[in-house]
């Protein structure tokens, strides 16, 4: 065999596989953008069905996204998430507490961080019903 002609095989082989390489790569491309935008939709429904977080779409304009609705559905998410977090980290260093030092402990601290988070709540609502209380009402 002639020597230009092995050469010609073997371009005409490679050229064959980079074809190959490229539909596969469409194909693989096209199949991970499918399976990113359902686990995205998932996501978007487990947020929403967990804590109420509407997350944008990517398709929404800019200025649909900062919203009052949004806004709030975002505080609302993050408390939930917030306490969601704290009843397990409570539920955590309770059991740890109990299983060490017994019941005591526990409400004796459950106590303190009651107080503790009660009273400013309770200040802060006097101080809003006593403004409330002096503006005359219009009926």
């Amino acid at each position: 065999m002639h020597p230009s002609f092995t050469d010609h095989m073997s371009t005409t082989r490679m050229d064959q596989f980079k074809r190959e390489a490229a539909v596969m790569q469409r194909a693989n491309h096209v199949k991970s953008n499918s399976d990113n935008t359902t686990g995205s939709s998932l996501t978007h429904i487990l947020w929403y069905l967990f804590f109420g977080l509407d997350i944008p779409n990517p398709g929404q304009k800019q200025g649909e996204t900062h919203t009052r609705q949004n806004f709030q559905a975002r505080i609302n998410a993050t408390m939930w998430m917030i306490g969601c977090i704290a009843l397990g980290l409570g539920l955590l260093i309770g059991s740890f507490i109990n299983s060490n030092f017994g019941l005591l402990p526990i409400v004796l601290l459950s106590s303190i961080i009651l107080i503790a988070v009660l009273l400013p709540v309770v200040t802060r609502s006097a101080s809003m019903l006593s403004k409330h209380a002096h503006v005359p009402s219009h009926r």
